[in-house]
């Protein structure tokens, strides 16, 4: 079901400087502060490119780059072997993830090969068709899991046959290495034996249902086997803002009267912060054996209790997505927020369950850590 192909990657050359100065994390993970870093290292960062003053200036960038040859295309087509080495947040266990980066067919959702695990957002995704229309390329890879339980596939991918290409370490002190795979028989072998997989997006929804509505046949993808010991994600704690009339005391006595702690079974369990009352509370809220903990949220708390509707999430009103518990919980305590539910982090297991029976969370319930790097290899559609 899910097709590969080698491609002929367009990558930054040796006239851009260090890879370390041009590479950046996903568009969507890059606040102000890491932006302002990333422009000041290079004018040829990708940060340029991907968080343009406008999609004309990308395009403008983009042939200037190929035309200078700050950016050139690969000889013969390849794919890419990733490696992530890197710290869990919070445990500071030590990982390792390897996938794969090749170009997938783009297909609806319908058709049974991708599956989607999240709902998507307008803004992000017409942001992300404005700037594939107008430079026609793909800057970054869509984030795909396949199950591979004995991990046949990635054991063909050895990077000691492979021929490498960068290693650096980034803004979370992740490392990362970049290695090129032409032998015309390891990459017929990887693309045989991805015939019969179904595909999960992981992060890259957007981007994916950009290409979807662009037209493009294929798109760039990095491929990480769903049994992964270093595929780990973090808990995305829900923080309310800006929500007319809200008053913390208030709302946590609703909250409490509906969902007081009781210790049941079928119920799911969060933590809520609350401008002007101390500490953390706990609530439980009954769920039926399908439901997951950010549907329940998002439907018994955030819309039944605060009103928040799922209209609201999808324009980005109300609710904004934070990593760590301290961070989301310190927004409420500072002033900057309303309230902070602190969340637990979902399974792999859960995520897969979920996408491949077609069912979706809300928006932004997932936070694979870490993010795949951008621009290590770029993709022009029309090559």
């Amino acid at each position: 079901m899910a097709a590969v192909y080698p491609f002929r990657a367009w990558r930054y050359t040796a006239r851009a400087g260090r890879i370390e100065d041009l590479a950046t994390q996903p568009y969507d993970t890059i606040p102000p502060e890491l932006e302002a870093r990333y422009r000041r290292a290079s004018p040829y960062n990708l940060a340029h490119l991907i968080l343009p003053e406008s999609h004309a200036r990308s395009r403008e960038l983009a042939r200037a780059w190929m035309a200078a040859g700050i950016l050139a295309r690969d000889a013969e087509p390849s794919i890419y072997l990733y490696e992530q080495t890197f710290r869990l947040p919070e445990t500071d266990e030590e990982l390792t993830r390897r996938g794969f980066i090749a170009l997938g067919d783009v297909e609806p959702y319908s058709r049974g090969a991708v599956h989607r695990h999240e709902q998507t957002l307008t803004a992000p995704r017409e942001d992300r068709l404005g700037l594939l229309r107008a430079t026609r390329m793909h800057h970054d890879s869509i984030f795909m899991l396949y199950p591979d339980a004995d991990g046949e596939v990635e054991r063909m991918l050895d990077p000691e046959r492979a021929e490498p290409l960068a290693e650096l370490a980034d803004s979370q002190q992740t490392r990362h290495r970049l290695w090129r795979v032409r032998e015309p028989a390891a990459i017929r072998g990887v693309a045989d034996r991805m015939r019969d997989k179904k595909l999960l997006i992981a992060d890259g929804h957007h981007r994916y249902e950009a290409a979807l509505a662009f037209g493009a046949p294929r798109v760039l993808m990095t491929f990480v086997r769903l049994e992964s010991p270093g595929l780990r994600t973090l808990a995305a704690h829900r923080v309310i803002h800006s929500l007319p009339g809200f008053d913390g005391r208030a709302a946590l006595q609703a909250l409490l009267e509906r969902f007081a702690p009781r210790g049941g079974a079928g119920t799911v369990r969060f933590e809520a912060v609350l401008a002007g009352v101390e500490g953390r509370h706990a609530i439980e809220v009954p769920r039926a054996p399908e439901e997951l903990n950010l549907t329940v949220l998002h439907a018994r708390v955030l819309e039944e209790v605060l009103g928040i509707t799922p209209a609201d999430i999808a324009a980005e009103r109300y609710v904004r997505y934070r990593r760590g518990r301290e961070a989301a919980a310190e927004e409420v305590v500072s002033g900057r927020a309303q309230a902070a539910f602190l969340v637990e982090p979902l399974g792999i297991g859960e995520v897969a369950r979920l996408g491949f029976s077609g069912r979706t969370l809300p928006q932004k319930s997932t936070d694979f850590y870490p993010k795949l790097l951008s621009g290590l290899v770029m993709n022009s559609i029309d090559d």
